[in-house]
């Protein structure tokens, strides 16, 4: 697991990345980056008092995919 999430994440990403401990971090970055459906993660996140649109998780995986592909 990274110190901190890859790229360029926005506002409501980074916070409720600086509210979790590493044990969290872990979990909710492999659910992040690995593809489970955003929606899924969003139902998940509000079960834990952590609100964020669909839309911004899609958002922030797309901005990755494309710095990776100006990467290669």
């Amino acid at each position: 697991m990274s110190a901190a999430l890859p790229g360029s994440p926005g506002p409501r990403l980074l916070g409720i990345w600086e509210s979790l401990d590493p044990d969290e971090r872990a979990v909710f970055e492999r659910h992040l980056l690995e593809g489970t459906a955003a929606e899924d993660l969003v139902w998940i996140l509000a079960r834990y008092g952590h609100r964020v649109s669909a839309s911004t998780i899609r958002t922030y995986r797309r901005r990755l995919r494309q710095e990776e592909s100006k990467q290669a």
